[in-house]
Formats: structure tokens, C-alpha cells, sequence
């Protein structure tokens, strides 16, 4: 029995779904093995996966409506036993998954039905709802792929292949049928349908990826992309009518989308000067004002359904053979793929020869380049396909399920949040700093619940984390430092924003953290940042820093370190400096600050696992600061030991 409209939206929204949570691991995998080797790697040639719909050009007959239900199988099979696997295992079933899915794509435009558009769309628009909720709720992990409630992915998985089996999958073009398309114009429609879910993945699949560009309100963001999805399922019920939306509607809406999504990342880029004399080299300072374009752009986003709807509209309209949905979709593959590697370099541009710092402090051109792709196909789009039907209006079950959903986001975003305790009275500073290898741990799996659990053994006062960007692509767009403060109820300063291109630092503290600021280090490869702020705990004011310096612990960029203490008293500077005591730069930061670990141990102290002389991860004091208990451990959780220290003046 064939299955209703609402149903195949279903199908839509739930594959959809686990595609945006399976490319987010896919790449994230990739990102893994070189994070771990510090290069390119091998495994980066898993990308050829995207690629997979090349195989239709090959083909004398459509797939059997068996080999398309297997394809789908073999998709969602893929993307819900990938996060049981080591790395290599989740890479290459990740990649099994995303090669199939993008096979998959085409298969199901090889049909007539017209009506599919405003399904895909309003399939679209649930599964960003659904993708907001699940992250929200688990303070941006996906709880869907998260430990016991893996269950909620395979129970979807499920529903999707009973829904599939009763879809009618055969192919309606029969062979020999004369080509209505134009190539070019198919290929123009599936890069801009690419566009569209590039733009999803990259930002509004987990939203705490714009708060983590601009710092604005994490629950402003969800509650005003909950008005946006709640408003796209209500408002868009129009009547039939002869054209609505017009192109011209659309390209005003796209373009203004676009320009607003320029407008909020740029004020917050920065084009990093060459010359030393610039450096140290505060954040600038960013006026309210430009939180405009930014909730501007949130209420824009809609545009993002009605263009999708309107390209899968055009793609029955060109009727196109087999070959020609392969080959565009093999395009947009490629678009994709260049986007992706395109935004990764924007942090990674000092590891990749050549091409990788031609994207440095270019953010924003990224965004542009995904926005363009997404747009432009509007010009392909036909008089006849803005022409609107009783048929295309959503169905209403999906509408109420992503409103719903997209409220729920918004509540579970209040929920979730950190409430920080009041602040314990002891005279007494727990202080612990840690190199957080943005989220892996030392086998290359992402383990931010062994990080967690490390943090809560010593249940530090003051926590200065290193490697903590992780609000990027290359990271599955997990924010661990909104993570871990909401589990520990600690306030939280994310240090330099995502959009500067920095590997990040953060602190997070039991008590209220006072005028924190982000300054920059003079470097030559990879940009670094420190964290400066007042911390008032046990009755003293400390003056609080969190650094990264680059490789080798340059001594430049210790020299702007400490061009920012001085004429500071009661100051506490930890973190990741990249140099051991043997070495000049250890001996100058002496001069200045004592090591709290060297303070409690003079004699020093057998590490088991680690060679004392080989510490490159410090915590320095003001000199007079009593030092009550001082340790570093070993712990796979992450490449770096961690230290603590209980301070007190």
C-alpha cells in the first residue's frame, strides 16, 4: 500500500537527518588521523567517496527498485554503527555511508512526481529542526549518536527503511525516452541544492557554531531560529496562485541572507598584521550593532527550504536521464568537497603547503563561496516551476512536528545551560590547566565523557583549557567548552572566536569571570591567543591567564605573554607554552614566575609515565603564592597529561 504525502516527508526528513550526522563524522574522522599525524594523510582519500554518483553514468538501465532499497540500507546502516567503531573503522564506514547517500541522491530524483519538492523541502526543514533539538538538548552532541541513546538513531533508522519499502522507488523514465533537459541547467540545480546543504551543515545543524563566531546569546540564537522554522511551516501554506515566491522575491531574500551572513562574521575577523611592533594585539572590541545582521540572517534562513524546494521542483521539470543526474551530482560533489577542505584550512592553513594560507583570515569568503553556490541556480529555475499548487502546500503533520521540535530546542537550550552554584567560600584555589586535543583522545577517538570525567576527579576551581575551537566542521560542530560547562555549572569565556582562525583556549571558573579579553601573540606559522581576566576567589583578586603557544614555544610569543603582567600581582598563567624546563624560554618566564609544580616538589617528583624534564604544560604563579598541592597526570583521555594546583596567598 503506497504511503501518503505526510509519510514520504518523513522519509525525507529522517534521511536527510542521518546524512547532515554521518558527513559531520565523516569529515570529522578525516580531520582525526591528520590531527594526530600533524599532516595530510592517506585516509584524507576517503573523500573520493563523494564521488559514488559517477557510477550512473556507467549504467545501461535504471537500479532495480531492490538495488535502490539496498543503497539506502547500506546509508543508514552506516551511519548507525559508525559511532560503536575505533577511528579507522568509523572512517571508513562514515565514508561507506556518505557514498551511498550521495548515491542514493539521484536515484530518488529519477522520477515524475512533481509534488516532491515541497516535500523535500518541508523534509528538510524537520530535519534541522530535529538536528537543533538533538544537539540542544546534549549541549551540542548529537544525542542520537551519544551512548544509551544510540537507540533513538536506529529507531529512526528503522522507520525510514519500513516508510522506503513502501515507497514506489522504480524508475518512471523508460530507456530510449528522448533527453528534455539541458545538462548544464541539471548540473546548475544539484550544485544548488549542494549550496543549500552545505550551508546547513556548516551552520544551522547545530547553531552553537554562530553563537561561537559572534558570542551573542546561545539561547537568542536557538529561539530565533525556532521563530524561523515555526514561521516557514505556517507561512508557507499559500493559496494556488501564478508565481509565488517570484524569482525576484527570492534573489532580494538570497541576497540578503547572504549580505547579513557576511555582516555578522566580519566584524569578527581579523586581518592579522605582519609586523612584530603590531603584537601583543588585543581583539578588537565589537559594538552591539552588529548583532543585527546576525538575527537578521536567523530570521532569513527559511530561504533555505524555498530554494531547495524549488530546485527539486526545476529537477522534474528537466526530466534529466540517469547519466546526466550522476554527473551533476558528481559536480556538486566536488563543489562540496572544495567547500569543506576550503573551511578547514581556514584554521589549518600552516599545516597544508601552498594553497592552505591562501585561506588564512578568510573565514567569511568561505561562507560566501557556499552562499553563491546555493543562490545563483535561480537563474535556471522556470517561470512554470514558481507557479504554485494546492498540491505543493506542506504537509501538515511534518509542519507541526518542526514547529514542535524547534520550540522544544529553544526550552531544552534554557534547560541545559550552566547554572553556576555560588562560589565556594574557601581561602583555598583549585587551579588545573589541560590540553583538550580539541575533543580526541590519545587513540584519535572523540571522547569528550573521558575528558569530562578526568575534569570531575579534580574538580577544579579554575579551568584553563587548550585546543578547545571545537565548533568547527572539522570537529563534528561540537562545542566541548558549552559541553563541559554546562555539566560542571561553571561560568565559561570561550577565548578568540571560531571565525579568527585560531587553535582556541578557554576558561571556565566556579566564580563570576571579570572583563575577559582575548590578545593575540606574534606568530609566523599558526596563530595563537591568550585568555587575560580577574577571577575573584577565596577572598584574593587573581589576575588569570590562559595561553597556547605555537611549536616550540616560540620566545617571541612568551615575550608578549609577559609584556601583559606587568605590574600584576597575584597571577596565575597556565597552560599548553609548548617548551620544557630545559629549555631558554623556561628560564626567562622563571625570572618573572615561579612553577607551582616545581614550588610544592623542589626536589622534584617521579611522574609515572612522564620524564619531569619533558613538561611543556605549566602552571606559573606570582612569586610569595603558597602552593598546597601540585600534580600532573597521565590520562588517555587526551595526548597531554593534565596538572592542578591548590593555590592560596
Amino acid at each position: 500500500m503506497p504511503i501518503n504525502r505526510s509519510a514520504h516527508t518523513l522519509v525525507y526528513a529522517i534521511l536527510f537527518l542521518l546524512f547532515l550526522q554521518v558527513i559531520s563524522d565523516f569529515i570529522e574522522s578525516i580531520y582525526a588521523f591528520g590531527l594526530l599525524a600533524v599532516s595530510l594523510t592517506p585516509e584524507v582519500a576517503a573523500v573520493v567517496l563523494l564521488f559514488t554518483p559517477l557510477a550512473l553514468i556507467f549504467l545501461r538501465r535504471p537500479p532495480s527498485r531492490g538495488a535502490v532499497l539496498a543503497i539506502a540500507c547500506v546509508a543508514i546502516l552506516g551511519r548507525l554503527v559508525e559511532p560503536m567503531l575505533d577511528p579507522r573503522g568509523k572512517l571508513l564506514a562514515s565514508g561507506v555511508s556518505v557514498g551511498a547517500f550521495m548515491l542514493l541522491s539521484p536515484l530518488m530524483l529519477y522520477r515524475r512526481e512533481r509534488v516532491r519538492g515541497a516535500n523535500a523541502a518541508a523534509g528538510l526543514a524537520l530535519a534541522v529542526a530535529l538536528s537543533i533539538f538533538f544537539r540542544t538538548v546534549n549541549s551540542s552532541v548529537d544525542v542520537s549518536a551519544f551512548g544509551m541513546f544510540q537507540i533513538i538513531g536506529w529507531a529512526l533508522g528503522a522507520a525510514a527503511v519500513v516508510l522506503l519499502w513502501r515507497m514506489p522507488l522504480e524508475a518512471e523514465r523508460q530507456p530510449g525516452e528522448p533527453v528534455r533537459g539541458s545538462t548544464l541547467r541539471v548540473i546548475r540545480l544539484a550544485v544548488g541544492m549542494a549550496g543549500v546543504m552545505l550551508m546547513i551543515y556548516f551552520t544551522f545543524a547545530s547553531p552553537t557554531v554562530i553563537s561561537r563566531w559572534t558570542e551573542a546569546s546561545y539561547i537568542a540564537i536557538i529561539a530565533l531560529l525556532s521563530i524561523a522554522l515555526t514561521a516557514y511551516c505556517f507561512l508557507h501554506s499559500p493559496a494556488p496562485s501564478q508565481g509565488w515566491p517570484t524569482r525576484r522575491l527570492l534573489l532580494v531574500w538570497n541576497g540578503l541572507f547572504l549580505l547579513t551572513l557576511v555582516l555578522t562574521i566580519l566584524p569578527h575577523q581579523i586581518a592579522f598584521p605582519a609586523a612584530r611592533g603590531a603584537y601583543p594585539l588585543d581583539a578588537p572590541l565589537v559594538s552591539p550593532f552588529w548583532q543585527i545582521p546576525l538575527y537578521v540572517m536567523l530570521l532569513l534562513s527559511p530561504v533555505l527550504f524555498l530554494d531547495f524546494m524549488l530546485y527539486a521542483r526545476q529537477m522534474s521539470v528537466e526530466d534529466p536521464t540517469l547519466r546526466q543526474l550522476g554527473g551533476a551530482f558528481a559536480w556538486a560533489g566536488f563543489v562540496f568537497l572544495a567547500l569543506v577542505f576550503f573551511h578547514v584550512f581556514t584554521t589549518t592553513y600552516d599545516y597544508v603547503p601552498v594553497i592552505g594560507p591562501v585561506f588564512r583570515d578568510f573565514f567569511w569568503f568561505v561562507y560566501l563561496l557556499a552562499g553563491l553556490a546555493m543562490s545563483l541556480p535561480l537563474f535556471v529555475v522556470s517561470p512554470e516551476t514558481f507557479t504554485t499548487r494546492a498540491a505543493d502546500k506542506p504537509p501538515a503533520l511534518p509542519r507541526l512536528l518542526t514547529a514542535g521540535l524547534a520550540l522544544a530546542a529553544t526550552a531544552s537550550a534554557c534547560l541545559t545551560a550552566a547554572k553556576p552554584a555560588r562560589p565556594p567560600g574557601a581561602a583555598q584555589l583549585k587551579v588545573m590547566t589541560y590540553n583538550i586535543q580539541q575533543g580526541f583522545d590519545s587513540m584519535g577517538n572523540k571522547n569528550l565523557e573521558a575528558q569530562l570525567a578526568a575534569i570531575r576527579r579534580v574538580d577544579p576551581d579554575l579551568l584553563g583549557l587548550q585546543e578547545s575551537d571545537t565548533a568547527r566542521i572539522a570537529n563534528g560542530n561540537v562545542d566541548a567548552v558549552r559541553y563541559f560547562a554546562d555539566r560542571l555549572g561553571m561560568y565559561s569565556y570561550y577565548g578568540p572566536t571560531t571565525t579568527v582562525g585560531t587553535f582556541g583556549v578557554a576558561l571556565l571558573s566556579k566564580f563570576p569571570i571579570e572583563d575577559p579579553r582575548t590578545f593575540f601573540m606574534y606568530s609566523e606559522g599558526e596563530q595563537t591567543a591568550t585568555i587575560q581576566a580577574t577571577i575573584t576567589g577565596g577572598g584574593t583578586r587573581y589576575q588569570v591567564f590562559v595561553t597556547h603557544l605555537g611549536n616550540g614555544g616560540p620566545p617571541l610569543q612568551l615575550e608578549d605573554v609577559l609584556t601583559r603582567l606587568e605590574g600584576l600581582d597575584n597571577v596565575i598563567l597556565m597552560g599548553d607554552f609548548n617548551f620544557s624546563p630545559a629549555s631558554d624560554q623556561y628560564v626567562v618566564i622563571s625570572l618573572r614566575l615561579e612553577d607551582a609544580f616545581l614550588s610544592r616538589w623542589p626536589e622534584g617528583k617521579e611522574i609515572p609515565g612522564l620524564e619531569v624534564g619533558d613538561r611543556i604544560d605549566h602552571i606559573f604563579v606570582s612569586p610569595g603564592t603558597h602552593i598546597l598541592e601540585a600534580e600532573y597526570v597521565l590520562d588517555p583521555a587526551s595526548d597531554h597529561p593534565y596538572q592542578y594546583a591548590v593555590v592560596t596567598q
